[in-house]
């Protein structure tokens, strides 16, 4: 049975960043099944290596940032069905590390291609992968980790942020998670390094286990042992916040942690699970999400056809709220309210702007004089993915254009201009 425009344009905004009227209805003629299959199906997207920034020291930080920074946007921004994309935004929220005191673009960038490679794959891999990665081991100094002096930065936060949540732990599995964690850290060159001589090879009891433990044992642990369920559902309503709605049923949560334990540990399966369960699409979940200023940021240049270039939006995600690769905190960027502040509408206003103009000077509603004030409403509003508005956002546009029209001719610069900064501001829009 095909799929509701409806459905499938939520499908795509929850995992992408919204899309054409023309890709909604080809995925319109499938049944739900196989729509989310085309969404998960990441085999025709340009491989990570593509277009990569030069990120070599020799250039100033503001050229490297904005390299690395474009990077993302444009990947985010061209791919037709960018899921891998929106699971580098969720990965760089959940397992977090910031430029701020990473210092190394470098490093801060090749965590972000782990993400883009591994961020469909299996979580195992995934955990294990970014915690002996550079720039983890700086942001929560595992790299100043030894035998002796163990730093409990990274062993807290692998159970309190990454896996189980607070209260599921004890103080002692801390210390003695941290004790395993010693001696993984970086070379002079600040590549990863295992150094034996600053491992403990002490015994450590670790949830009851007492052993010899290494670091990446920990992580099996967590996985395979007693606290697996826990570790399930913690990732499952993560998973779900992000892509759903904060605050799932929980027998939602509950059969999701189900598959996702089920198909050992994979995400897209997790993530297909999600997709596929009635409450993604009931009405608390259409309404239950704010689009987070990355995702303002890549619609409104999907919608438009402007690229990160013609934009320079990177230098607006800061205003907004979410600067590229520099999370506020470990525990990352929060969701809707979080938004909600005046310097941050403020900054939507700049953003907006910034799309008019680029667009008016690529002639775009240069036609629209020739529309009825209806007609032209719908059409602005379509031109951003707005398909089926309120009838109250439908008036106000349709009010715009009527005072404008009053005192000017149909279609002339003010018209067009308001009709090209106005959707980005109205609610819809601003709605994952």
């Amino acid at each position: 049975m095909p799929s509701s425009f409806a459905d499938i344009d939520h499908l795509l905004r929850r995992s992408g960043f919204g899309a054409s009227r023309s890709t909604i209805e080809r995925l319109q003629n499938k049944s739900w099944s196989d729509a989310v299959l085309e969404v998960m199906n990441q085999q025709t997207v340009p491989a990570a290596t593509v277009g990569v920034p030069d990120l070599d020291e020799s250039l100033s930080y503001w050229t490297r940032y904005v390299g690395m920074t474009r990077f993302w946007l444009e990947r985010s921004r061209t791919i037709e069905l960018p899921l891998a994309e929106k699971m580098v935004l969720f990965w760089h929220g959940y397992l977090c590390s910031s430029l701020v005191k990473v210092g190394d673009m470098q490093a801060m960038f090749d965590q972000n291609q782990i993400f883009r490679t591994r961020g469909l794959g299996n979580f195992r891999t995934l955990l294990k992968e970014v915690s002996t990665q550079p720039a983890m081991l700086v942001y929560l100094d595992n790299a100043k980790n030894k035998v002796g002096r163990p730093n409990e930065n990274f062993a807290r936060e692998l159970m309190e942020l990454f896996t189980l949540g607070v209260g599921n732990y004890s103080e002692n599995d801390v210390r003695e998670s941290a004790r395993a964690w010693t001696g993984h850290g970086l070379d002079e060159n600040g590549h990863y390094a295992f150094t034996a001589g600053e491992h403990d090879t002490g015994q450590k009891t670790f949830f009851g286990t007492t052993k010899n433990w290494d670091g990446p044992g920990i992580i099996d642990h967590l996985l395979d042992g007693p606290k697996r369920d826990i570790v399930a559902l913690f990732v499952a309503k993560k998973v779900f916040a992000f892509f759903g709605h904060p605050d799932p049923a929980a027998s939602t949560a509950q059969s999701l942690a189900n598959e996702f334990k089920a198909s050992g540990w994979e995400i897209s399966a997790l993530v297909k699970a999600v997709f596929m369960h009635d409450e993604f699409r009931a009405p608390t979940a259409r309404n239950g999400l704010l689009r987070a200023p990355f995702e303002i940021v890549v619609a409104g240049l999907r919608h438009s056809g402007l690229s990160a270039a013609e934009v320079t939006p990177e230098w607006q995600l800061g205003p907004l709220g979410q600067a590229a690769f520099k999370p506020p905190n470990v525990a990352g960027w929060k969701q809707n309210e979080y938004w909600m502040t005046s310097s941050a509408m403020w900054a939507k206003a700049q953003y907006a702007s910034t799309i008019r103009w680029r667009s008016y000077n690529k002639d775009a509603f240069s036609s629209i004089g020739q529309l009825s004030a209806n007609d032209a409403a719908k059409h602005a509003l379509e031109f951003f993915g707005i398909y089926s508005p309120s009838g109250k956002t439908l008036e106000v546009v349709q009010q715009f254009i009527q005072a404008n029209r009053a005192q000017g001719s149909p279609g002339d610069w003010s018209e067009r201009a308001g009709l090209l900064f106005l959707p980005i501001l109205t609610p819809e829009f601003q709605l994952a």
